[in-house]
């Protein structure tokens, strides 16, 4: 058998070479600039334990993968997330200004859907009237703030309890427990889907109006790192939005 010799500068010249193309890499993946994208889940929005990620993480996907961002998404509470962005730890969470309470000036994407919250109750429950509210129970989600509804807690007319989920929250009014008493306000999509999936809700729930309408947004944080990202994804959805594949990922989760 013959060995193949090669000589030291030709043993150099592929060190180097080997060298430069491992330097390349590393750099490429240096790159990309790391953001925590703090989840909350909302069906279909976000969606919990499922393949379909949801409509928000598929349009941040797409955008992240444009603008070389590798995203990270830690589930938080709402409450918790909330803090965190303001405190520079987190760079964008799912939120709509109109139901942001916090004081702190941030950057906020276009709406990417409009929200229709509406009331639920058991079908069995007595005409519902929003004129009588505090005769009611409200089932709500934990962290959440319902604009319409504050000044009831506030002033401790209406009792309310509050549960980690939509599903939870339907599944408990779907049980008939206080069915005469007790509602909730869900957003229309999410009630949509959750129905979808599982058809005893569609079957003891129903809809007794219209409570408030809010556009679903991305909000992003105080910081530097978060203010680029906010005009980044601006820019990208401006033309996105206006795409075929953006009334894809709408039509894939019913909306």
């Amino acid at each position: 058998m013959a060995l193949i010799y090669f000589p030291k500068t030709m043993l150099l010249l592929l060190l180097s070479c080997t060298l430069s193309f491992a330097g390349h890499a590393k750099t490429a993946e240096e790159s990309k600039t790391f953001i925590n994208f703090a989840v909350q889940y909302y069906p279909p929005f976000i969606i919990e334990h499922a393949q379909e990620q949801g409509v928000l993480i598929d349009i941040f996907e797409l955008f992240a993968a444009q603008y070389h961002y590798q995203p990270n998404y830690p589930v938080y509470p709402e409450k918790r997330s909330t803090v965190e962005i303001e405190r520079g730890n987190v760079d964008v969470r799912m939120e709509s200004e109109h139901w942001y309470r916090g004081t702190m000036q941030m950057c906020w994407s276009a709406p990417i859907y409009t929200i229709e919250d509406v009331f639920v109750t058991h079908k069995q429950a007595e005409q519902f009237d929003v004129n009588g509210l505090n005769e009611h129970l409200f089932l709500g989600r934990f962290g959440y703030t319902y604009p319409q509804l504050e000044p009831y807690f506030d002033s401790n007319l209406l009792q309310r309890k509050d549960y980690y989920s939509e599903f939870d929250i339907l599944s408990v009014l779907a049980g008939g427990s206080d069915k005469s008493l007790a509602f909730s306000i869900v957003g229309a999509p999410t009630l949509r889907w959750l129905q979808l999936k599982y058809p005893v809700l569609k079957s003891t729930i129903s809809v007794r109006g219209v409570s408030d309408v809010a556009p679903l947004q991305l909000q992003f944080g105080r910081t530097q790192r978060a203010k680029k990202l906010c005009d980044d994804f601006n820019h990208f959805y401006a033309d996105f939005k206006k795409t075929e594949q953006f009334k894809q990922i709408l039509l894939k989760y019913g909306l």
